[in-house]
């Protein structure tokens, strides 16, 4: 590392020891009571307007510190206040630009200023600044009272000097926090937020209350999203939809925003266009994230406000989260590779283990200088220690600090942050405000006419989809897998020769399109009715609805519709409609009108191959090609709307031809066509359908098309009115020409599966070899379950109980808990249904196979006794002597014991992993025909996301 040259007037005893002395700044002026040096200015200093944040040092009721915490984004530290130096020098004028906002408060404290400011940015123009500001709290008031002020986005004019809250409207900005404001090149402000405008309207669509949906990690915590609007406060958007936050936004060079994503236990930057179009992964979801930590540090670090380099590199401050208050200065390289390593940017090296002190001081913000001079305005403390007895503070010298550990003595001294221009090239600081004890100044940044001016990037979305709330997804093949070919264990050895298979021999046959159902609070819970599901059970994390069901075509092809603004993923199912592809993790999202192009699918093992990011010369290329030439797709044909024949364009998937092309059929009546469908009848838009639909649309006139089926929910029970199943959709949504972008299919057990137990289906028989006798009955639960239609006691079929039967209030059904759940056989013995029984019995009127008749082997004494026997059958009396214990005939006692456990018939793993449920209807099956094509089907739908109890939180559960 090459070596830190200083000026000698910076490093000389008398400022370094005056620092640490804390001796009061002298000389300068002040309007408001920021800090000031008196300090000559520097030649080489830019001679341009300075902002920056002065605080108290944070600390909490106890007077402990408080760190900064990322996942943390509207936490607030009252005293922070906004300044402007005329120059970057420690002798210019400053003044308080912020106070004068709450001046005329009722709950203001002029003397110890209880407001607070953050996240500061400069206009490209260098003319106005946006930040967050935060009123100060009402007394009379809980802290976390809803009456209470929010983190609002504000601006100052520097020409004018005027101070004003974009979103003027008090009701309307004090419905969230809103944090992190950056201006947009359309003249728009970017900010995160957990307003979750967007997200809170579709709540209501859905008919679910109002609420912030909070993160998957912390039922605490409201996830802040991003968010923009124009710069007069008026039509505010939603951009991002996530499942936990997406944070510290920043505008790239190219336009593009880039912001941390938390997602799971990672936090990695991700990027999108400033409409909150294509979402992509962009850098460190393995390298922000370490496995193993380096020595001394004991959580992972975090990058506390990002900032764009003149390069397009990003910095940050690399901290332990919620244990520092600064740490090193660091950057990391997304501009071409999705990894890398943390690099430092110190000139000397800065040590963030918290058990240390870092002999060259730490850093608590950052921001670049746009200048070309490769500089640095930057928040440092320096290394100091104090004295314990005396309570002196000493310089960082080598006799008072080893290896970063004071000698006897002595101990780390508070923090000293100060403002300083920080020069990579000369390899010098100078400073701009000198810190002072107690005090905090960071956020620091210059306001430079035109120093930074990110491209404009002009909305490219489908207005005809925008107006349907749609997006529209195309995946290449669900056979690519990470660039290479996946024949999903059907033997295929490329994509031409799982095009050229008859349809019934390729594995992927549909997707499944999965919404995340936004978390609630407890409070949110506790406004609604006590026997919600989500109040009885508080199981509410993970839950899943389904969008619907899109074909995948031959080549693995499929272009669908999906509704807009919401959180979804994919499966990829089989002709039954059961998984067969790893679950998505990763929620994708389409804004409305967007159009989503993705070559296929991942594996969450593969750590090297570029997954979720198109840019990158390393991400693989399509193995899907689309058509070689202009001809047809082998064995097929397609039409355009008049019914002309036509083939496809070179390198079209068979989905994308599909979407601008339609099927016709040869008739006795002739050639019928089906409509098109889409603006002008120029797209044949695939919409996603709650049923599963197959019909051959490709097959060649002069070749037979393979055979259609379908699995509609209107068949769960054959010959019933829609509005009289019990479906988990409205009728309206199983309707092709009344489907829309709120319909969702939502599965309850007890609404939605337990029907099908207690459907009166005609007497059925079953053979089991299982039970070795012949059962009879109208429903299922006439066998699978203790009772007779006499109301006579006996043993359930199987051991299976699929009663409604709750054993509790707040708990399941019993039939959900023995479907996925180990129970225990039972058998009836003496009047009950017992689980102990005695190992044999003296009576002779039990099978063999049930309870064995004892033997009794007796002594010379004709005294009953085990001796000699392996596996003796009684009760003891003495496990020393022998003896055993007898009844009050003489006979010895059989011991009890436990029945088995049966291992439960279905799994939460999905419909494939219940094979022992599935294949009793199969062919040959003992129960073959007993549920239809439409109940199996809901059923692997509803294993397939998991077997929740329920899926709508905010339902009623039915009472016992």
């Amino acid at each position: 590392m090459t070596q830190f040259v200083t000026p000698s007037y910076f490093l000389s005893r008398w400022l370094v020891l005056g620092s640490l002395l804390a001796l009061t700044a002298c000389g300068g002026g002040s309007s408001g009571g920021g800090s000031n040096g008196g300090q000559a200015p520097d030649p080489v200093v830019v001679d341009i307007p300075v902002a920056y944040i002065q605080r108290p040092l944070p600390v909490d009721e106890d007077g402990e510190p408080v760190y900064p915490d990322v996942f943390m984004p509207d936490s607030f530290n009252p005293g922070g206040e906004l300044y402007v130096k005329a120059r970057a020098t420690t002798q210019a004028e400053v003044v308080n630009i912020t106070r004068s906002a709450f001046e005329n408060d009722e709950f203001f404290d002029a003397e110890a200023p209880n407001y607070d400011v953050k996240d500061v940015a400069a206009h490209p123009d260098g003319k106005r600044l946006v930040f967050a500001m935060h009123a100060p709290l009402n007394p009379d008031l809980d802290e976390d009272d809803p009456a209470q002020p929010t983190w609002n986005i504000w601006e100052y004019n520097l020409a004018t000097k005027q101070l004003r809250r974009v979103i003027s409207s008090t009701f309307e900005a004090e419905k969230g926090d809103d944090v992190s404001p950056r201006y947009l090149p359309d003249g728009r402000i970017l900010f995160s937020s957990n307003r979750q405008k967007r997200s809170k309207e579709i709540l209501l669509d859905e008919g679910k209350p109002q609420f912030g949906a909070v993160t998957q990690q912390d039922n605490d915590i409201t996830s802040f999203l991003l968010h923009s609007v124009k710069d007069d406060g008026t039509d505010i958007q939603q951009l991002s939809y996530h499942l936990s936050h997406d944070l510290q936004p920043q505008v790239m060079p190219n336009g593009r925003l880039v912001f941390l994503r938390w997602s799971g236990e990672r936090l990695s930057f991700y990027s999108a266009n400033p409409d909150g179009t294509d979402v992509q992964r962009y850098f460190g979801d393995a390298s922000l994230n370490p496995e193993k930590l380096p020595e001394g540090v004991t959580e992972v670090p975090r990058l506390l406000r990002p900032q764009v380099l003149p390069d397009g590199r990003l910095a940050a401050i690399y901290v332990q989260n919620g244990l520092q208050l600064g740490g090193d200065m660091v950057v990391v390289d997304g501009a071409a590779a999705l990894e890398g390593q943390v690099q430092s940017l110190s000139i000397k090296p800065v040590n963030i283990a918290t058990d240390l002190v870092s002999l060259h001081g730490r850093f608590a913000s950052l921001s670049p200088l746009y200048d070309g001079t490769n500089r640095l305005l930057v928040s440092w403390s320096q290394c100091r220690l104090l004295e314990t007895a005396t309570e002196r503070l000493q310089p960082c010298l080598p006799t008072l600090l080893v290896d970063g550990v004071p000698v006897a003595g002595y101990e780390e001294a508070p923090p000293f942050y100060g403002l300083w221009i920080y020069d990579l090239n000369n390899q010098t600081q100078l400073p701009v405000v000198l810190a002072e004890n107690d005090k905090v100044f960071t956020e620091a940044l210059a306001l430079e006419q035109n120093a930074y001016n990110p491209t404009y990037i002009a909305p490219a979305t489908d207005p005809d989809l925008a107006a349907r709330n749609l997006g529209l997804l195309h995946i290449r093949s669900v056979y690519d897998l990470d660039g290479a070919f996946n024949a999903m264990n059907s033997g295929a050895a490329d994509l031409q020769a799982m095009i050229a298979r008859p349809v019934d021999q390729r594995p992927a046959r549909f997707i499944r399109l999965v919404k995340a159902v936004s978390r609630a609070d407890n409070d949110t819970l506790d406004d609604q009715d006590d026997n919600i599901y989500g109040n009885l059970f508080n199981a509410n994390n993970g839950i899943q609805e389904i969008l619907g069901y899109a074909p995948v075509e031959a080549d693995g092809s499929v272009m669908v519709t999906v509704p807009a603004d919401v959180a979804f993923s994919l499966e990829i199912l089989d002709r039954n409609g059961r998984q067969i592809s790893a679950n998505h993790n990763t929620y994708l999202q389409l804004r409305p009108g967007e159009k989503m192009t993705c070559n296929g699918c991942h594996a969450a093992t593969n750590t090297t191959a570029v997954h979720g990011r198109n840019d990158l010369p390393a991400s693989p290329a399509s193995i899907n090609p689309g058509a070689l030439s202009a001809i047809n797709f082998p064995n097929t044909q397609r039409y355009e709307r008049l019914g002309v024949p036509i083939t496809p364009a070179m390198g079209e998937t068979m989905a994308e031809f599909a979407a601008r092309s339609t099927f016709c059929e040869e008739t006795i009546n002739g050639q019928v066509c089906s409509p098109m469908a889409g603006p002008g009848q120029e797209q044949n838009l695939y919409n996603p359908s709650v049923d599963l639909l197959f019909r051959d649309v490709w097959t060649a006139p002069n070749l037979t098309p393979a055979e259609s089926f379908s699995y509609r929910y209107n068949d769960l029970i054959p010959g019933a009115a829609p509005d009289q199943i019990p479906a988990p959709t409205p009728a309206a949504c199983r309707e092709e020409s009344s489907w829309n972008a709120n319909c969702r299919v939502v599965i309850n057990y007890e609404y939605h599966i337990q029907p099908l137990w207690e459907l009166d289906r005609g007497e059925r028989e079953v053979n089991d070899p299982e039970l070795g006798m012949i059962v009879k009955g109208n429903t299922c639960i006439a066998c699978h379950s203790t009772t007779d239609a006499d109301g006579n006691l006996q043993e359930a079929a199987a051991d299976l109980k699929l009663v409604a039967t709750k054993p509790t209030a707040d708990t399941a059904m019993l039939s959900y808990l023995q479907l996925l759940n180990r129970r225990q056989v039972e058998f009836l013995y003496e009047g009950n249904l017992a689980t102990l029984l005695p190992v044999c019995e003296f009576e002779d009127n039990y099978d063999d196979n049930f309870i064995p008749q004892c033997e009794i082997l007796l002594d010379e004494d004709g005294v009953p006794t085990c001796e000699g026997v392996v596996d003796c059958p009684f009760e003891f009396a003495d496990e020393e002597t022998g003896e055993l214990q007898l009844d009050a005939l003489g006979n010895p006692v059989p011991r009890m014991v436990a029945t088995d456990f049966r291992q439960p018939p279905m799994s939460r793993g999905g419909a494939n992993q219940s094979v022992r449920f599935f294949e009793r209807f199969e062919n040959n099956g003992t129960h073959m025909g007993f549920l239809n094509p439409a109940e199996l089907k809901l059923l692997s739908e509803w294993l397939d996301t998991n077997g929740r109890y329920y899926t709508n939180p905010f339902e009623l559960a039915l009472p016992n």
